[in-house]
């Protein structure tokens, strides 16, 4: 199914690089952050493996490693290695998130809501946490009024977001009774149920609309293919 409606999935947090810590001065860890950047990932991911080799409390390697492997789809290695981020700090809130987008990613709804909260909870910064709770409710939960309820909970704490008016023409398109969240499985898309207003319009219609909609239906689908997408990843 074609994703829509997605938060840039490499999330602008900028990692806490303390002075004081010993490792941020290790060369490996150095020339690891500076090819990640560069995107040349495999690069990358050798330096940040020397560099927890050489001191296994560096929780920034292993966060950037799951940052790696979450741009590759390697979603286990990014668990795990955000996993090992949290067993030496705990209270990385950014971690918590990033561990709800691997779960996003793995289709695991209930465990992506999990993280997505606790991140949230943990920081009161992470905003666009609850975002994306409201995206795995209508992604993989397909929970229409979760969804709804969280998504106005984003705007409602976000008010300066440059995507506020389209996430809030989408949640006025889910709040119509007429509107259905298509089941998984289903041939009609969340896309096109949104285009078209459910989906309860039969195969027939739907036909007659496409052809009858042109250059407004574009349009249309305009507005919501401009909203938070992961193309970058």
């Amino acid at each position: 199914m074609k994703k829509i409606l997605t938060m840039i999935l490499c999330f602008s947090l900028v990692l806490p690089l303390i002075a004081k810590e010993k490792y941020l001065k290790d060369p490996s860890f150095k020339k690891g952050v500076s090819y990640f950047f560069q995107k040349k990932y495999e690069m990358a991911e050798l330096m940040f493996q020397e560099a927890v080799k050489k001191n296994p409390e560096n929780k920034l390697a292993y966060t950037y490693l799951g940052d790696l492997f979450l741009r590759k789809k390697r979603y286990n290695a990014a668990l795990n290695s955000y996993k090992k981020a949290l067993d030496i700090d705990p209270q990385s809130a950014e971690n918590y998130f990033r561990m709800g987008q691997v779960y996003y990613h793995k289709k695991e709804g209930k465990n992506a809501i999990k993280n997505f909260t606790k991140a949230f909870e943990m920081d009161k910064t992470i905003k666009f946490a609850y975002y994306h709770i409201g995206l795995s409710y209508l992604m993989l939960l397909r929970d229409k009024q979760n969804t709804i309820k969280n998504w106005e909970s984003f705007l409602r704490i976000a008010p300066e977001d440059p995507q506020y008016e389209k996430i809030k023409r989408v949640l006025a398109l889910l709040k119509d009774p007429r509107f259905k969240i298509p089941p998984i499985g289903s041939e009609v898309s969340i896309q096109e149920a949104l285009l078209l207003g459910g989906t309860a319009l039969k195969k027939v219609d739907h036909k007659t609309t496409d052809k009858k909609a042109g250059n407004e239906k574009k349009k249309t689908k305009k507005k919501f293919d401009e909203l938070y997408t992961d193309d970058d990843m």
